[in-house]
């Protein structure tokens, strides 16, 4: 029975540790406060401004990232690395897409949404 529990609590920890080293996106919209990342979808209220900008990062699972090609909102960034940034308009959602390309030769492929008002 020992054995069982014991076998049962490492499936579940393997389980809960794969989900932690899981693909994903990250983003912030840049603000006077100090910004944190956030998964999947980002905001802020940027009083008063037009524009922000809004900062992506890639989460790999962990393996070696060889290159990350970044697409849609986030399209000029081309394969600039695990991060890009750029303007977005208030009122306006952005989602930021990037195939992840690893060393081992496996791919994935993430995305996240970035908005902001400007307190009207």
């Amino acid at each position: 029975m020992k054995t069982l529990i014991a076998s049962a609590a490492l499936l579940i920890g393997g389980l809960f540790s794969a989900q932690a080293s899981a693909d994903s996106m990250e983003c912030y919209v840049d603000t006077q406060a100090y910004d944190q990342f956030t998964p999947n979808r980002c905001f802020a209220l940027v009083y008063g401004a037009t524009t922000s900008t809004a900062v992506f990062r890639v989460v790999g699972n962990g393996s070696q990232i060889d290159s990350v090609i970044w697409s849609n909102a986030a399209s000029s960034c081309g394969t600039s690395g695990t991060s890009c940034s750029f303007e977005i308009r208030a009122f306006r959602p952005y989602t930021a897409e990037a195939t992840i390309l690893y060393s081992n030769g496996s791919w994935s492929k993430v995305s996240a949404t970035a908005s902001f008002e400007d307190g009207r």
